[in-house]
């Protein structure tokens, strides 16, 4: 607890200058800030650490898994039906070239319907092979395979430009949750309208149910995870919302640049509101969590 911090808490005149109030406004600053840049340090030497030590998986173009059956319907897989096979490199599809999942992926997703030309490295052989794509209910194509997933291991320097790359990427991320928690589709999944989804806040159950499955996968997954967390509550106390630190450090900014003190006692029933809200976004999440708990696939 920081001497002064509370505005009901009394300070004598030989304590003020050693109070909350009576430091700088940039003392103040970093007293607030602390706590959220210590969750990012640690978010970002943990993700360090695990891409260093252990490296990233990266889906490749070739096939891990083929399914045989698709189950709502009971007919063969396209993939199964064309004679694709575990361990088959995907060298093009229709004559365009594919060097990593992420286009195979896309290729199949846009091409519902379709007779597609496989072509294949089969253990030091190229086979071309004929599939026609199912199209799924959201008009998405489908072949019915899974990538092999190899490790990509850094240098110590790789390392450090990956980790750069991972907090750009997954402070999108934490941003997009943020646009999640207030978008109409999440409200009416928590009010029960609607059938809830993978997009969805979560409470500690859920949290410890995805960690749980994550560290069945690996230590990767896991520790990534625990980055994303921690990095997701360094920004969300950033937010500038009182009794959040993002509130407090609004108030700082505003007192210096107008050189008035604000009285926080008059942030109150904003403070009362904002904690109300979490109070009943955290109820209706755990509902959710208890009754229609997420599995990853």
């Amino acid at each position: 607890k920081i001497l002064g911090m509370d505005p009901e808490e009394e300070v004598g005149p030989e304590d003020f200058p050693h109070s909350y109030k009576g430091v700088s406004y940039a003392r103040r600053f970093w007293i607030i800030i602390s706590g959220s840049l210590s969750h990012l340090i640690l978010a970002l030497l943990i993700a360090f650490f695990a891409i260093w030590l252990i490296g990233t998986p990266v889906l490749t173009n070739t096939v891990g898994e083929v399914g045989t059956i698709i189950e709502e319907s009971g007919e063969e897989t396209p993939a199964y039906a064309a004679g694709l096979q575990p361990g088959d490199t995907i060298l093009s599809m229709n004559g365009i070239g594919m060097s990593d999942w992420e286009e195979v992926r896309s290729f199949i997703v846009d091409h519902p319907g379709e007779e597609v030309r496989i072509l294949v490295s089969r253990e030091g052989e190229e086979l071309e092979l004929v599939a026609r794509l199912k199209r799924l209910e959201g008009g998405n194509g489908f072949l019915g395979i899974s990538p092999r997933t190899d490790t990509e291991r850094y240098s110590f320097l790789g390392s450090l430009g990956e980790t750069g790359r991972w907090w750009v990427e997954y402070s999108k991320g934490v941003f997009y949750s943020f646009y999640r928690v207030f978008n109409l589709s999440t409200l009416k999944q928590l009010l029960g309208i609607s059938e809830p989804t993978m997009e969805r806040p979560l409470t500690v159950v859920g949290i410890s149910r995805i960690a749980g499955q994550l560290a069945d996968e690996g230590m990767y997954p896991f520790l990534m995870f625990l980055s994303f967390l921690l990095l997701f509550l360094s920004y969300i106390n950033l937010l500038p919302l009182p009794p959040l630190d993002g509130g407090h450090l609004m108030v700082i900014v505003v007192e210096k640049l107008t050189g008035k003190e604000i009285d926080m006692r008059k942030l109150y029933p904003v403070a009362v509101a904002v904690l109300a809200f979490f109070v009943i976004l955290f109820l209706l999440a755990l509902r959710l969590d208890i009754f229609n708990p997420i599995n990853l696939p």
